[in-house]
């Protein structure tokens, strides 16, 4: 891969976005304001990828696409985070792109270590959030379970490289861009699919460590919800066997 140029001349923030909480446009603005004066020695570039959200108020969207450098996303159906990310990240034009969830659930430290590894490490091409312990005490205890569980299959999926995949944020080069655009699962845990293509590529991965901010709102996860999940980490898992009978 051809290296990127440091430190980056534009960061692309993704920003999937799904029927947000009450707040979220404030809370947007105080974090784009706040990494304009934290990564001033580039241009960041915002994409809100809207995705099938029924209570948007459109004032709040005029207002945010007035800002410079703010892009607004509309996907009209509601198909999943990582059809989101997809559309988002296709649209990106940084050398370093990142996503988040539009709550900004971390805050914007990690954004700018993400960064500042990139510009340190010229041989790392993907950053990944790693949860700490007092994150996943605060989730519902659905929740926890369901994590407990990806850990166990991210162990096992992944060869025990890496064991958090679902902290809601992750950085890229934009030379990664294609193994992204090349995944197929739409939901929460297209991430691991992801993961798995650049583990096979053996493309430097590293990490950066994430706390939950204290006015974080956890959902809890529909029955629906957990078996839409479990059938798109059934076919991830069966389409990883089926590529390792290949080699």
């Amino acid at each position: 891969m051809k290296k990127s140029n440091y430190p980056p001349h534009l960061v692309s923030i993704v920003l999937p976005c799904y029927n947000p909480v009450d707040g979220w446009c404030q809370t947007l603005v105080n974090c784009i304001t706040e990494l304009n004066e934290r990564l001033s020695f580039c241009k960041v570039q915002y994409i809100i990828a809207n995705d099938g959200s029924t209570r948007l108020d459109k004032v709040k969207v005029g207002m945010l696409t007035s800002i410079s450098n703010v892009i607004f996303l509309d996907n009209p159906v509601n198909e999943g985070k990582g059809s989101a990310i997809r559309k988002g990240t296709m649209r990106a034009d940084g050398d370093i792109i990142i996503y988040t969830d539009i709550d900004f659930p971390f805050g914007t430290d990690p954004i700018v270590e993400i960064v500042n590894i990139f510009s340190e490490n010229p041989d790392c091409w993907f950053v990944y959030g790693n949860r700490s312990s007092d994150y996943f005490k605060k989730l519902p205890l659905k929740r926890q379970l369901v994590s407990k569980g990806l850990h166990v299959l991210n162990r096992v999926l992944l060869s025990g490289h890496i064991t958090d995949t679902q902290a809601g944020i992750k950085g890229l080069r934009r030379e990664v861009l294609p193994e992204v655009q090349q995944t197929k699962t739409n939901t929460f845990v297209f991430e691991i699919e992801l993961i798995r293509k650049l583990i096979r590529k053996k493309i430097d991965i590293k990490s950066v460590n994430v706390s939950a901010n204290a006015s974080i709102i956890f959902s809890d996860f529909s029955l629906k919800v957990l078996i839409r999940e479990a059938v798109s980490l059934g076919r991830i898992f069966m389409t990883g066997r089926a590529w390792n009978d290949l080699l």
